[in-house]
């Protein structure tokens, strides 16, 4: 993508509020920890626009897990697919929703601008997934859309989207005041004259804040392995754990520590792979070298981290990112990959991965500018 489009302007003409504070949507847990990167960088994105920390307060499937942060809400829904009593409020919320009641109401109300966090949490393809966006995100996500305040939704991969769930988050989202679509299958599935198309924000932040000629050269150290479990998988566990055997003593590496079956940690007992610790403090000791992960900001945080990183996409959003990084060769469907051919390329990074970081470097420019305009237009927008 040679440069950001210029962004619409918005259609809605907002009344201007006496309130003071922002409100950020959307946010999911940190317990995963590419999920709560994308909330650091929501934050850092509207710091850079000049909104200050204590007029934020965010809305947050599991607010217990940001601890520290002055105001997190609890957001209707249940952010682990548990039955609990969470699921009968997020019913009451969704009933409370068109009639304008509701606590999501209560809190755009009082807002002055919202602001919902980047992601891949808008995806109705099968019954299980728009039960997921109907309970846990579609309430936020109405109340944007009606909201006579400004509203702007970060770069998103959103879709398939199959039946009234899916055909609702298509109509809602082209009523938010601006839309940014991560990658282009996104783009052309929401249309609209609200909609623009821009990079993933770590990907952003990968582009502003690595120094290309301090990443070493060859670097020592057994491989990472970042896996999760996938919907649909095929033999994607079997592909995963052969290439793993071709790997010199592999460390697997965790990701999303939550509770349940969907935590990576579970993943990997139930399939009798190991548990090395966390992706993160793999990173910040400097242990292991390349690293190959299935969860997408596993991988862009590896690069942000300064190690190499194939990404074995299962959505369209890995594709996205990884093309704009120009590293479109480093990224390979996780349920169809070639395990002989990946171990390849590990190998080949292991020794030299200079051609690899030659691609961000030519990426970064136009990535760069991407940010910075994104900014001017939370500027422009919410001040």
């Amino acid at each position: 993508m040679d440069s950001l489009p210029d962004f619409p302007a918005n259609r809605r003409q907002p009344k201007i509020s006496d309130q003071s504070k922002y409100l950020v949507l959307h946010a999911f847990s940190r317990r995963n920890s590419g999920d709560g990167l994308l909330v650091d960088l929501t934050l850092e994105a509207m710091a850079d626009a000049g909104i200050n920390a204590a007029e934020i307060e965010i809305l947050a499937l599991d607010p217990e897990s940001f601890d520290g942060f002055p105001a997190v809400h609890r957001a209707p829904g249940e952010p682990f697919a548990r039955l609990t009593p969470k699921l009968a409020g997020a019913v009451a919320e969704l009933i409370a929703s068109p009639l304008s009641s509701g606590e999501v109401n209560r809190l755009v109300s009082r807002a002055r601008g919202l602001v919902a966090v980047g992601g891949g949490y808008l995806v109705a393809d099968s019954p299980v997934r728009q039960a997921g966006v109907l309970l846990n995100h579609l309430v936020q996500l109405r109340t944007a859309a009606r909201a006579p305040i400004p509203s702007i939704y970060l770069p998103q991969s959103v879709g398939p989207l199959h039946g009234p769930v899916g055909r609702s988050v298509r109509r809602n989202l082209n009523r938010v005041g601006l839309f940014c679509a991560r990658d282009d299958l996104t783009l052309a599935e929401i249309g609209g004259d609200n909609i623009i198309r821009c990079a993933d924000l770590a990907v952003l932040k990968l582009a502003r804040t690595v120094d290309i000629a301090a990443i070493p050269g060859a670097q020592a150290g057994a491989p990472i392995m970042v896996g999760r479990d996938l919907p649909n998988p095929g033999d994607y566990v079997e592909r995963l754990k052969a290439l793993g055997d071709k790997l010199p003593h592999p460390l697997w590496a965790v990701q999303a520590d939550v509770a349940g079956d969907r935590s990576d940690r579970a993943f990997y007992r139930r399939n009798g792979m190991g548990d090395d610790g966390t992706l993160t403090g793999m990173l910040e000791t400097g242990r292991g070298a390349a690293v190959i992960s299935v969860r997408l900001h596993g991988a862009i945080a590896s690069l942000i981290a300064g190690r190499p990183a194939v990404h074995l996409a299962y959505e369209r959003k890995g594709w996205g990112a990884y093309e704009d990084l120009g590293l479109g060769d480093y990224v390979h469907d996780a349920r169809r990959f070639d395990p002989d051919l990946v171990a390849d390329q590990v190998d080949r990074l292991a020794r030299d991965p200079s051609a690899f970081w030659d691609c961000i470097a030519k990426a970064a420019p136009d990535l760069r500018a991407q940010y910075d305009k994104l900014v001017g237009e939370l500027r422009r927008r919410l001040l």
